[in-house]
């Protein structure tokens, strides 16, 4: 923008007294205002971006004033402004610093673009994208809330990267039998029917399974992983796609190893094969039921499927260094998939919390009846462990991947309260007994005490330090 016109947006906005939902006056005689993220975090996530004018003061109402001060160091402003957008922001746009002179005032404007849509949101590096995020309503900037996060990410790469195309592979990679097999469940589930009249190759990528690239249609991520003609391994990016299963005589990763399997194919195969993997690796008891003996494995099958599914739909596939990992210990299940939670989900809002990483999979192998519909998958879980009588699943949500561990039989004895303590610690990992209490401020302190001690001595949890020092950290 041209100084005359910047300078017209600056005169106007100071005759009305008045910030507005593209312009932000700042003091800054003193140096960088401490707030200013705020403010560039704002406009970023916001349509049309904004205006941050340096060098006007506002005093607040009653008496509002708004008014040119001037008096800035605009060389070392310059320096801290551009230090902090390349140093503290992520996801900026591009921005414009200028110096403008009005009413015999030297002034400094930051003009902000609106950060590209599969790029949102813009946030403070410091605080994290959960509470670093902010958006502009009106003339003041306000915390993101966890709906609007969400919705920012339904754009992003990293969680639409199933939507990727491979120009390097032609429509006849993928299976027309299964696709077609496919569109004729779907259509059934659906109560629709595909025209025959339209291309299949427009109808696919009306699905997200190809993608036309000039005059040729190429699949997308989802569809050759789940309806590649032969192995999609054999290809790259695809050979970092499987599940690496390993069943252990013990209880740590240290015991001996009795069983392993790198498992390959298309996800409903893996699927498959992961969950064949489990069965054959954990124990089954008999019971007599109406006359009858029956095997009745130690884990409830559906909630084991459920959990597999999951993990592979719900991967983060643009994480080429790792794996899906599948581990089967003498007292507990650990499985774990590339991809942290998405921001404004945690550990202990999961089951409320509805999110989808990789939304043409998960449409796409619901259909296929490998997943439940949105939002009842985790309580499918939870009512399938409850009905099998062990302890509610446990979750681990770290930097780089998230982990559903189911307990066996060893665990029954835990009681609400040490999975609510589980539940905290996986998302700080710490707490202390004084935290523990405030959970639960109807309880003594000596019912909390034996509480963590129970957790540590069945391996749950660890304690550091001692005395005043002592907390608990996670083990697994």
């Amino acid at each position: 923008m041209n100084a005359s016109k910047l300078k017209k947006i600056i005169e106007e906005a100071v005759d009305k007294k008045s910030e507005s939902s593209d312009i932000e006056f700042k003091d800054a005689r003193s140096g960088i205002p401490s707030n200013l993220w705020k403010a560039i975090s704002a406009f970023s996530n916001s349509p049309n971006g904004g205006i941050i004018v340096f060098g006007i003061q506002e005093t607040p109402a009653p008496d509002r004033e708004i008014k040119i001060v001037g008096g800035l160091d605009v060389q070392t402003l310059q320096e801290k402004i551009v230090q902090l957008m390349e140093q503290s922001i992520q996801n900026k746009a591009g921005y414009t610093l200028s110096v403008v002179n009005v009413r015999g005032h030297e002034l400094l404007t930051l003009e902000i673009s609106e950060t590209e849509k599969e790029n949102k949101p813009c946030f403070y590096k410091k605080l994290g994208m959960d509470k670093g995020s902010y958006i502009r309503i009106g003339n003041s900037n306000q915390s993101i809330s966890e709906a609007e996060l969400r919705s920012f990410l339904r754009y992003s790469p990293a969680y639409n990267y199933d939507k990727t195309v491979f120009n390097s592979l032609s429509v006849d990679y993928l299976d027309t039998n299964k696709l077609q097999s496919f569109l004729d469940a779907s259509a059934k589930k659906r109560n629709r029917k595909y025209s025959t009249d339209v291309d299949i190759s427009v109808t696919l990528a009306n699905i997200g399974l190809l993608q036309k690239s000039e005059s040729n249609f190429h699949p997308t991520l989802a569809g050759a992983m789940i309806f590649a003609k032969t192995n999609p391994q054999e290809a790259e990016p695809f050979s970092r796609y499987i599940v690496r299963c390993v069943n252990y005589a013990g209880k740590t990763h240290s015991s001996k190893i009795v069983d392993k399997k790198d498992i390959d194919g298309t996800l409903d195969e893996q699927v498959d094969a992961s969950l064949a993997f489990i069965l054959r690796s954990i124990r089954t008891e008999a019971k007599i039921v109406k006359s009858k003996r029956i095997e009745k494995y130690e884990y409830p099958e559906l909630a084991l499927r459920e959990i597999v599914v999951n993990a592979l739909i719900h991967r983060d596939y643009s994480n080429t260094g790792t794996y899906v990992q599948i581990a089967v210990f003498k007292d507990r299940i650990e499985v774990s998939n590339p991809g942290t939670l998405p921001p404004g989900v945690t550990v202990s809002n999961i089951q409320a919390a509805q999110f989808s990483r990789n939304g043409i999979i998960s449409k796409v192998m619901r259909d296929m009846d490998y997943m439940e519909e949105f939002g009842r998958g985790i309580d499918l879980i939870y009512s399938e462990m409850n009905r099998w009588g062990l302890v509610e699943p446990l979750f681990k949500n770290s930097s780089n991947s998230f982990k559903v561990i189911l307990l066996g039989s060893d665990y029954l004895k835990l009681n609400y309260r040490q999975l609510k303590f589980w539940n905290v610690l996986q998302d700080s990992n710490y707490l202390t007994a004084s935290i523990a209490k405030d959970l639960f401020s109807d309880l003594s302190r000596p019912t909390i005490n034996t509480d963590l001690k129970e957790m540590v001595d069945l391996g749950l949890i660890r304690m550091k330090g001692a005395s005043s020092n002592t907390h608990y950290e996670s083990e697994y």
